[in-house]
C-alpha cells in the first residue's frame, strides 16, 4: 500500500470517528421517552444530521430511523472502501459479506413470521449496487426458493440450498445464522492470508479470533440462560474452526450449570484484564465492552492502516448497537438506568 493511500484512510477513519456519539450525547439520549426527541436530536448531531436531514420527526418509524443508521454507518464504510488500494480491495470489502448475511437472515426472519409484507422495511435499498445479491429479486422473495434465486449467482447458493423447505415453520434459522456466520470467518481468514504476513497477519486474525471466541461465550450464555439448550445444540451454533479455545476447554465451558457463572469464567480468562465495575452487568455488554476498547487501542495507537480500518468497523457496528438499544429502551419505556446498561462507550 502506498503511503498516500495509507495516510487518506488513517486520517479519514480518524476524522470520521471523531464525529461518533460521545458520554455526554448518551447522558442527553437515554432520557428521552419518545422516538421523535430522539430523531430531533440526532438530526442536529454531525454524524446523522445527513442522512436524516429529510426526516420527520413526527411520523418516522423506528424500522425506518435503524434502517438509516446502518445507512449512514454504511456510507462511511464505502468512503474509506473507495480509497483503498485496489490490491486489497477484497480485504476491506470484508464488510460487504456482513451486509449480505443481515439482508438473507432479515428476509428470512420474515418468512418464518409471515410478515411478508414488512421485508421494504428491511431490505437495504442503498446496498443493491454494492453486491452480487439480486435485491430486487430478493424485494418480490416469499418463499426459500425465490430466496434461492436472488442469491443464485453467489456463494449464498450452495450456502442456503441444503436447507431449503417450502414450509416457514421448517427452516433452520439457527443452522442458517451458524453457516452464514462461517462463511464470513472463513473469508474474512482467507483475505488475511492473501494480503498480509507477518505481525499484521497475526493480529488481524487475533482480533477476529476475539470476536469469534466472544461470541461463543455470549451464545453458550444465552441458549442455556433463556433456551436451557442441550449441549448438543449448544455446540452446534459455536463457531469452532477459527477459535484459540480448545473444544475441550469449550465443552467445560457449555457444562457450567449456572449460565451466570460463565462471567466468573471470564474474569479469570485472558480476558479479566479488561474488566471494570460494569462488565457483570450481562454477558452481551462485558464481550462488547472487550471489542470496544481493543478497536479503540488500535484507532489511537495503531499505525498499520487494515488495524486502523477493522478498528473502525467495530466501533461503527458499536454505535449502531448502542442507538438500537436506545430506541428499543423508548419502544418498552425502559428507565434510564436500564437503557444505561446496555450501552458501550
Amino acid at each position: 500500500m502506498s503511503s498516500f493511500s495509507a495516510n487518506a484512510i488513517s486520517a479519514k477513519a480518524k476524522a470520521m470517528y471523531g464525529k461518533f456519539l460521545k458520554e455526554d450525547h448518551y447522558d442527553r439520549m437515554i432520557k428521552f421517552t419518545t422516538l421523535p426527541e430522539l430523531v430531533g436530536f440526532l438530526k442536529k448531531h454531525p454524524n446523522y444530521q445527513d442522512v436524516l436531514r429529510d426526516v420527520n420527526e413526527a411520523s418516522v418509524h423506528r424500522g425506518q430511523l435503524e434502517a438509516l443508521i446502518k445507512k449512514n454507518a454504511f456510507d462511511n464504510i464505502l468512503r474509506l472502501i473507495k480509497i483503498a488500494p485496489p490490491e486489497e480491495a477484497d480485504f476491506y470489502r470484508l464488510n460487504i459479506v456482513v451486509q449480505e448475511n443481515e439482508v438473507v437472515l432479515a428476509l428470512i426472519r420474515t418468512m418464518i413470521s409471515q410478515e411478508t409484507d414488512d421485508i421494504k422495511g428491511k431490505i437495504p435499498y442503498f446496498f443493491d449496487v454494492h453486491t452480487p445479491v439480486d435485491m430486487k429479486e430478493l424485494l418480490k422473495a416469499e418463499t426459500f426458493e425465490d430466496l434461492l434465486n436472488g442469491v443464485r449467482k453467489t456463494p449464498y447458493y450452495e450456502i442456503l440450498k441444503p436447507y431449503s423447505t417450502r414450509d416457514p415453520q421448517n427452516i433452520r434459522y439457527l443452522d442458517i445464522e451458524h453457516a452464514l456466520e462461517a462463511y464470513y470467518y472463513d473469508e474474512a481468514f482467507k483475505r488475511i492470508d492473501r494480503f498480509y504476513t507477518g505481525a499484521l497477519n497475526r493480529d488481524l486474525k487475533e482480533v477476529f479470533q476475539t470476536k469469534i471466541e466472544l461470541g461463543n461465550i455470549t451464545k453458550i450464555y444465552r441458549l442455556k440462560k433463556f433456551y436451557r439448550a442441550d449441549p448438543g445444540t449448544i455446540k452446534s451454533v459455536l463457531i469452532t474452526t477459527h477459535s484459540r479455545i480448545s473444544e475441550k476447554e469449550l465443552d467445560r465451558i457449555i457444562a457450567i450449570e449456572d449460565p451466570d457463572a460463565i462471567l466468573t469464567y471470564l474474569s479469570s480468562s485472558e480476558y479479566a484484564l479488561y474488566t471494570n465495575e460494569k462488565d457483570y452487568v450481562y454477558v452481551e455488554y462485558y464481550a462488547g465492552k472487550i471489542r470496544y476498547d481493543l478497536a479503540r487501542k488500535f484507532m489511537y495507537f495503531s499505525t498499520q492502516v487494515p488495524k486502523t480500518y477493522i478498528a473502525f468497523l467495530t466501533l461503527s457496528e458499536i454505535e449502531i448497537d448502542n442507538l438500537t438499544n436506545i430506541i428499543e429502551g423508548i419502544r418498552y419505556q425502559v428507565d434510564e438506568q436500564g437503557i444505561r446498561q446496555m450501552l458501550i462507550y
